[in-house]
């Protein structure tokens, strides 16, 4: 996970600032609760994501764990994701987070960490280098431009330096639910939280699809560059399909 993200102009800001704030993300809900046009689970929405603390390891109904054992979290621009040294980021530096085992839990943490640092949030210093080198498919270059300007506008509005991050992200990352896996691609589904517009929280499950390049996973830009088609809101009844990130919150 999606964005922090009112004429026609400013609308069409809105839509694609909310779509990078997911996770995702992915995250901006006072723009959250303007870009839900439906209330059924699947509503289109924007995507938010949720010190380091341990947590249990994560157990699916047909045995092994998908995350290992020793997840903990830490902080990304307000947003905390999970690390492992089992499973990755093995390299964290310069903006990035790299090194991610080739299996379940190596995609899940690879697409947590790569969606939450292609968010206009986090300033170009991470943003840029995110995207040049662990974001591929045919969409990329264009996400690359939707991403700087969406950053530039998110900058002119808040006062913040050119090369500034922009501000600190208020949403938790709460599961994920594995909708394939293969060793060289995997779809999976980020459920997030954060508070929408009038201050309620709002649960969101973005979609997000990894690609093995060879030597690490990385995320395959969606339709267009961004987020839009791949958000939607998740009612308390669904989220029972999601597996938690930590037994304990």
């Amino acid at each position: 996970m999606t964005y922090d993200v009112i004429t026609r102009a400013r609308r069409t800001t809105r839509r694609r600032v909310t779509a990078f704030c997911v996770a995702a993300a992915a995250v901006a809900c006072a723009v959250a609760a303007a870009a839900v046009s439906g209330t059924g689970p699947n509503g289109p929405a924007t995507s938010p994501l949720g010190p380091v603390v341990q947590v249990r390891p994560e157990t699916t109904a047909d045995g092994p764990a998908v995350l290992p054992n020793d997840l903990a979290w830490v902080d990304v621009a307000g947003v905390s994701v999970p690390v492992s040294t089992l499973s990755g980021p093995r390299i964290s530096g310069e903006g990035l987070a790299r090194g991610f085992t080739r299996e379940r839990g190596g995609a899940v943490l690879a697409a947590v960490h790569i969606v939450v640092r292609v968010n206009p949030h986090v300033g170009p210093g991470v943003f840029e280098p995110t995207l040049r080198t662990q974001v591929v498919g045919a969409d990329a270059a264009v996400m690359r431009v939707q991403v700087a300007q969406a950053y530039d506008e998110l900058r002119g509005q808040a006062g913040v330096a050119d090369g500034q991050p922009v501000g600190r992200l208020n949403a938790t990352l709460l599961g994920y639910r594995i909708v394939s896996y293969t060793d060289d691609e995997t779809v999976l589904r980020l459920l997030t939280e954060a508070p929408d517009g009038s201050g309620s929280a709002l649960m969101v499950s973005t979609e997000v699809r990894v690609r093995w390049t060879g030597s690490d996973w990385a995320l395959l830009a969606p339709a267009g560059g961004t987020f839009d088609q791949a958000v939607t809101v998740v009612l308390d009844p669904y989220v029972a399909m999601f597996l938690p990130f930590s037994a304990g919150g």
